[in-house]
């Protein structure tokens, strides 16, 4: 029984370090690890050998959880390049700071409305906005402009918390 587990993620799951990942082989690897390592198939082993299951399924799931999810793998990669998103972290673009308020304005009216295809609209909205951070960060992360890139993943960490916020809501 063994795992790397001072590989990254990408290296673990056998895939390129990028923001592309081929869903498909992920999880195809996925159930190969789980299938392999998963706590059930050490219920007679040593102790030893138990939280080692333990651990190394852990580790894979969290890896797995973390490519799978766009936002994750994003947050992953500038890790990995030594940046960190900061969760005290504050906006200071005074034109995103306006473009915040409004949708709170709006995801409260939306809310108070009642209104399911409202509600449906405005998340459609906030999908695309998350799609073009992402798309942004890309193009930042692609051309090694890190900072950059972490300020679209803290617009898009904005985009998660209102759209949460409304499925919460309703």
């Amino acid at each position: 029984m063994s795992i790397d587990l001072t590989q990254n993620y990408f290296e673990v799951f056998e895939l390129e370090c990028s923001n592309k990942v081929e869903i498909a082989k992920l999880e195809k690897k996925y159930l190969i690890f789980q299938k392999e390592f998963h706590p059930d198939k050490f219920v007679n082993a040593t102790d030893h050998e138990k939280r080692l299951s333990l651990q190394i399924t852990s580790f894979i799931n969290d890896a797995y959880k973390t490519l799978k999810n766009d936002y994750l793998r994003s947050v992953y990669l500038l890790k990995i390049k030594g940046y960190g998103l900061n969760e005290n972290n504050t906006i200071s673009d005074p034109d995103f700071l306006m473009h915040q308020m409004d949708l709170r304005e709006e995801a409260e009216a939306v809310h108070l409305k009642k209104d399911y295809s409202a509600s449906e609209d405005f998340l459609k909205k906030i999908s695309l906005l998350k799609e073009n951070c992402l798309k942004e960060f890309d193009e930042s992360y692609n051309q090694s402009l890190y900072e950059q890139a972490l300020a679209k993943l803290n617009k898009m960490k904005f985009y998660i918390s209102i759209e949460s916020d409304l499925r919460r809501n309703n």
